[in-house]
This record gives C-alpha cells, structure tokens and sequence, in this order.
C-alpha cells in the first residue's frame, strides 16, 4: 500500500511541476530563439544572446527585453481585419514601442538592434502560435519575410 501511494504522490508532483502543454499568446514569457532577416540564411540570433531576448504580450500591449535594454509598447490583436483577442488573431500590429539606447559593449547588441528594427510602430506580422511557440513574420512584400521565433518559457 505504501509503494502505491508513494508512486502515486510522485506522479502528482511529477505533473504539478510539468509546464503547461500550450502557452497563450497573451500573458505568457516568450524568449527568442530565433531571428530571420537574410533570405536564404539560417537564424541571425548569436550564441552570446540565446536566453537573453523576451517578450511578454498583453491584449493591447508589449513588454520584454532586448538583450540589452527593456522595452515596451502598445500592440493591436486582429483576425481577418477585426479586432481579436491574441489567442484568436492572425495580425499583430506594433502601434508604439519604447526602449533607451543599448551600450556598445552589450553582449546582445547585434539582437537588441534586430529587434528594435523589426518591432517599430506600424510594423504588422503575420501570428503563428503552436502549443508553445509564437512565429511573428512581418508583412512585406519580400518573397523571405523577417521573422522572429519565441519559444514559451
């Protein structure tokens, strides 16, 4: 009796501490892992920066860190040209984003620069998010848009 209960007590702190299956769009930490800005190139995110990029969103805003500085913003959510709740949207506008200046000795500065490029007001991306990763390709008329790829942390 006591291996059964045992067995079955570590098999719920085993599921208590597993993540979530899927992480929502809103409200969720979402690191960067991967930054694509040359057609035909892998991912230009550096080793020294892996870890250090975030972003969290909220309904209508945006917060994180670029490597080197924080930054927030306010985002619009839309799905097919409506207003939509992130969870349900296809379109992510920037409509404004904030950060101070990055040293020139930061680590991350190759990132915080690709970043703050890609995330400028006006900027609109397509949404792609699977269980716990967000793809956020921006609207272009490039044949290889930029993108950037978040995992959920």
């Amino acid at each position: 009796m006591r291996r059964v209960l045992a067995a079955l007590a570590a098999g719920a702190l085993l599921t208590a501490c597993a993540p979530d299956p899927t992480a929502d769009v809103a409200g969720s930490a979402w690191q960067v892992t991967d930054i694509w800005t040359t057609p035909g190139q892998p991912s230009t995110l550096p080793p020294q920066s892996a870890g250090l990029a975030r972003l969290v969103f909220g309904e209508q805003s945006l917060s994180g860190h670029t490597g080197c500085v924080p930054l927030q913003g306010t985002v619009t959510f839309t799905r097919a040209g409506e207003p939509a709740r992130a969870e349900d949207a296809d379109t992510l506008r920037i409509d404004h984003v904030e950060s101070d200046s990055a040293a020139d000795d930061c680590p991350a500065l190759h990132t915080h620069h690709q970043l703050r490029e890609l995330l400028e007001p006006g900027a609109e991306f397509d949404v792609r998010h699977a269980e716990r990763e967000l793809t956020l390709t921006l609207r272009t008329d490039a044949v290889d848009r930029p993108a950037i790829g978040l995992a959920a942390i």
